[in-house]
């Protein structure tokens, strides 16, 4: 497996475990931070279980642990606004500006990272961005929104951040393995969600859950999916350019929106897509084909 291959897998597993998080907290959980107490908890468990099982070599610069700390901290101010932005908007409006971050990390590695990128490459990024865009954007009323509400710096500070994230984490890579990388980001991240979301409410909340075994058991089991999905990015991240790992993680949308209409076929009851004219799918497939295409490219250069 070559990284293009990686970092697809790694998109496909992260739109699994966000159409399972949409779901979680939606219909199972009462409020966001009782969804990310127990993830933090999670998170935590598993970095501590990962650092120990592989300790950052003795050799490893402290520049490059710092490097790690600090994507591991943008990345989660990244998620944070993003989560943040979909309390305040339609998540349709706010999924095309996060998805946008690809060409944020292509500007930042050609001029930071000394990357160099063909034209078709660069061809390659604009499609599979704008397809990534455009399968997220919703019809309403005969119209195609684009539009944000007055939160629109959110989403933006959110690309901005996840395209930041993944550039420290190619600096970060060349001294340490993608499985410390993981850790630190796990321990972060663990830490951020417990530090913000520890309240006598959140437990309360967990305590008066309508069905918290199997809502538990589904949370453990995404929790422990996602940890599949980074370390393949960062595997990714660390062999291949960044800015078209970035561009190929990001056609992460697709794979929910797939996931999403696959899941609303079978049950009724765990109903994440809504049914759309033809028009409107007609713009998905046309989007799907765009991100193909793009990642076909950059699979082929």
């Amino acid at each position: 497996m070559n990284w293009v291959d990686s970092a697809i897998l790694a998109a496909a597993i992260l739109a699994v475990v966000n159409v399972v998080d949409s779901h979680l907290i939606a219909r199972r959980l009462p409020s966001l931070w009782a969804f990310l107490f127990p993830v933090g908890i999670i998170a935590i468990i598993y970095g501590v279980i990962v650092m120990a099982v592989v300790p950052i070599a003795e050799e490893a610069e402290t520049t490059h642990i710092l490097y790690a700390v600090a994507s591991s901290f943008i990345r989660a101010l990244g998620v944070g606004s993003f989560l943040y932005a979909m309390q305040k908007a339609e998540v349709s409006r706010i999924i095309p500006v996060v998805n946008s971050h690809p060409v944020y990390v292509a500007i930042m590695a050609v001029v930071l990272l000394d990357e160099s990128l063909m034209g078709v490459e660069w061809f390659a990024i604009l499609i599979t961005v704008a397809g990534a865009v455009l399968v997220s954007v919703q019809r309403k009323a005969g119209n195609f929104v684009f539009n944000v509400n007055k939160y629109i710096a959110l989403p933006f500070l959110a690309a901005l951040c996840l395209a930041g994230a993944n550039l420290t984490s190619k600096y970060a890579l060349e001294g340490i393995n993608f499985w410390n990388m993981y850790a630190i980001g796990a321990l972060v991240w663990g830490f951020v969600c417990v530090i913000f979301s520890i309240r006598a409410t959140v437990f309360s909340e967990l305590r008066n859950l309508n069905r918290p075994v199997s809502t538990m058991v589904i949370l453990f089991v995404n929790e422990t999916l996602a940890p599949v999905a980074i370390v393949l990015l960062f595997w990714s991240i660390e062999r291949g350019p960044v800015s078209l790992v970035s561009t190929i993680a990001g056609t992460q949308p697709v794979f929910v929106f797939i996931f999403a209409m696959i899941i609303s076929r079978i049950s009724s009851g765990a109903l994440l897509e809504k049914r759309i004219g033809m028009k409107a799918m007609a713009l998905k497939f046309a989007s799907i084909a765009m991100i193909v295409g793009g990642v076909t490219i950059i699979h082929l250069v």
